[in-house]
């Protein structure tokens, strides 16, 4: 896996991981496998529901989205935003499947957002390695 995060002066992040995996999967079945990755990684703790990230999937809300168009949300907010801002992405094309993650104002800033990158890089890896599995069998 390949990651890559960068962070602007103006506190903002833009995080991708990618992988080079031969499969096309569309963009709700790839949103699908990264929530899927998400309730994974933390043993079913957070879960995706009701177009937000939630604890048990009920409450409180860590981050909230908008619909999902063209393989993108638009993040509206959390307790883990700082401000509404920036999307989620996913893609397979066929040569790379990918999870990008851009214009995103995360709560926390410095070092303290390098443990909220190391939680998001485990879930990137699960996501990853399930688009790798599900585009195989089919």
């Amino acid at each position: 896996m390949e990651s890559v995060s960068v962070e602007h002066d103006d506190g903002t992040i833009d995080t991708t991981q990618r992988a080079p995996v031969g499969v096309v999967l569309d963009c709700v079945q790839l949103e699908q496998l990264y929530w899927d990755a998400v309730r994974r990684a933390t043993l079913g703790l957070v879960r995706f529901s009701g177009s937000a990230v939630r604890l048990l999937g009920v409450w409180p809300v860590f981050l909230r989205f908008g619909p999902l168009v063209g393989g993108r949300r638009v993040i509206l907010g959390g307790l883990m935003a700082r401000r509404p801002g920036g999307t989620i992405a996913w893609r397979a094309n066929g040569v790379y499947a990918a999870v990008e993650v851009e214009g995103f104002a995360p709560l926390l800033r410095g070092p303290l957002w390098r443990l909220e990158l190391v939680s998001h890089n485990l879930v990137g890896r699960r996501f990853l390695a399930l688009v790798a599995r599900d585009g195989r069998a089919e």
